[in-house]
């Protein structure tokens, strides 16, 4: 998934083609994990000005990969990429293209997990207190109760088509909370804290 505008950069570029050492953001997630065997690649690029995307995506990539061009909200980027998968017979990771620390073994150890329970969403656990905001007042919770979501997420390929096209006409934040309104059962796994988002400039660092 680099189909964003990535407006908390503060870039006129898209924070997922921001250049770093020489290459896209969405490329150094790329090389991360483009020798998975078996596995076909599908890069969900920005609705806006996405044959410049598309030829900067190629000239790093090469013909091995499919390119998508996104929608106008995230939803609709997932359904158009999740659509371009032919074969449903299988398993698909959804990933954002600015998590560029992921590693290829934490992806296959997802999706043996997702084989075995029929999903696979990674998460971590927070060391800080913890509040909950309500309108002008806020309150203290028990973090152990609430985990922080991460990408790849992984789907059967038939499953993940099927509450796409039921779904309620809303932008979910994530696949699981999609499948959370048919009250599909979520697997979580313990995540990489390393596995963070690339959010604002400051998270630029982590390349050093």
């Amino acid at each position: 998934m680099a189909a964003g505008s990535g407006v908390r950069m503060d870039s006129e570029l898209p924070k997922q083609f921001i250049d770093v050492k020489g290459l896209p953001i969405v490329i150094h997630t790329y090389n991360k994990i483009k020798d998975l065997e078996n596995t076909k690649f599908i890069f969900v690029l920005p609705f806006d000005n996405f044959s410049e995307w598309e030829m900067l995506i190629r000239q790093h990539a090469g013909d091995n990969v499919v390119i998508v061009r996104g929608g106008k909200e995230r939803n609709l980027s997932v359904k158009n990429g999740i659509n371009a998968i032919v074969d449903n017979s299988g398993y698909v990771a959804i990933h954002d293209g600015v998590r560029p620390f992921i590693n290829k073994a934490f992806i296959e150890k997802l999706f043996e997990e997702a084989r075995g329970k029929g999903n696979a969403v990674p998460f971590t656990r927070s060391s800080n207190s913890m509040r909950r905001i309500d309108r002008e007042n806020n309150f203290g919770v028990d973090r152990s109760e609430f985990v922080q979501i991460q990408t790849p997420q992984v789907f059967r390929v038939s499953e993940l088509k099927k509450c796409i096209k039921d779904a309620p006409d809303k932008n979910f934040t994530d696949e699981s909370s999609l499948f959370d309104e048919f009250n599909i059962k979520i697997n979580l796994v313990e995540g990489l804290n390393e596995n963070i988002k690339i959010t604002t400039r400051k998270d630029l660092k982590f390349f050093d």
